[in-house]
Parts: structure tokens; sequence; C-alpha cells
């Protein structure tokens, strides 16, 4: 084996471990918005990732589109990184995820706000994907919430989902459920 590729292969190694280490930071520090600690929104390696894309494909345009006989490929890519990154940024803006007593409230990836009380859950259902948990909740009026349950700490929703398997119904307000009465006093932040 030839130091080339042993170089390649332990290059390789290392940013599969720095990735992997990211993934495992994020999971054991929730990033809670600051304002509203009861929201839990996306890792902070998002946003880095979304203005570093900005940064390199404003960058990119200056270049392709400075540049007379530049390719239109270089151009299209340039513009193509450019809103990729914003996509990202924009992402980290909007969303949350905010599991309370008696309802989740959640802002989607385009912004806008859902408040789900547990009573109108009309389907759930925690699948693998990708070696991953991800729950789906649907409510009666059409909103959908789908999340990596080992990424977001939504104990509240899954603590009711336990109770819902047990009782056959929803906890009502009056139900004392594990979680109590810590979330609902915090602000909604809606």
């Amino acid at each position: 084996m030839s130091t080339e590729s042993i170089l390649k292969v332990l290059i390789m190694a290392l940013v599969a471990i720095f990735i992997a280490a990211i993934g495992w930071w994020a999971r054991k520090h929730p990033n809670r918005s600051k304002q509203y600690p009861e929201q839990v929104r996306l890792p902070k390696v998002v946003p880095i990732i979304g203005w570093l894309f900005l940064s390199f494909g404003f960058l990119m345009s200056l270049v392709s589109f400075s540049y007379d006989p530049s390719p239109l490929g270089a151009r299209i890519t340039a513009v193509a990184i450019f809103l990729g990154g914003l996509v990202f940024v924009l992402m980290y803006r909007n969303w949350y995820v905010a599991p309370r007593a008696h309802e989740v409230a959640f802002r989607t990836v385009l912004g806008k706000e859902h408040v789900v009380p547990y009573t109108d859950i009309a389907h759930y259902r925690v699948q693998v994907m990708k070696g991953q948990p991800i729950l789906t909740v649907k409510s009666v009026h059409g909103a959908k919430l789908s999340l990596n349950i080992r990424t977001f700490d939504v104990t509240p929703l899954m603590t009711a989902i336990d109770f819902h398997q047990v009782t056959g119904h929803w906890p009502a307000p009056t139900d004392t459920v594990g979680g109590g009465s810590q979330a609902e006093k915090q602000p909604s932040g809606n």
C-alpha cells in the first residue's frame, strides 16, 4: 500500500470521526433558544454550514460573473451553492420544536407555526430510517411534525404517547403525566 493511499484512508477516517463527534456533541447538548428555553432548535452546525456555503457561493459568484470567458456551469454552480447556504440559514432561523405537558408547539422550515394539543393527534408512528428513530405526528387539522427523537428531546410528547398506548386516550390537562408543571410555566414563544 502506497503512502498516498494510506494518507487518503487516514484523512477519510479523521473526517468520519470528526462528523461523528459533531453528531454526538449535538445530541448531548441540545440547542435551546435563550429567550424561550423550552424551544429546541436545529444543531448549531446547520447555520455554520449555511454561512460557509453562502460565503463560498458569493466568492464563486464574484469570480465567475466578473471573468468574461467563464463557463455557464461555473455561474450556475456558484448561484446554486449560494442558494443552498441561504436555505440552511433560513432553516435554522425558522425551525423549532417545543414539547409541553399537554401540547407540542413547532415551527416548520418555511416559518409556519403550529400548536398541536395531544388530544388533537390523529396519527403517530416511530419508524427507523438509516438507523435513527423518526417520530411522525399528524394532527386532525393536518399539521405534521417529523423529527429524530435521538437528536431532539421530546420527552413530554413521548410520555403522552406512552400514556395513550396504556390508557387508550390522550392526557387531558387534568391528568398528571410525567414532566408536570415545569413545561407549563415556560412562555410559549409563539
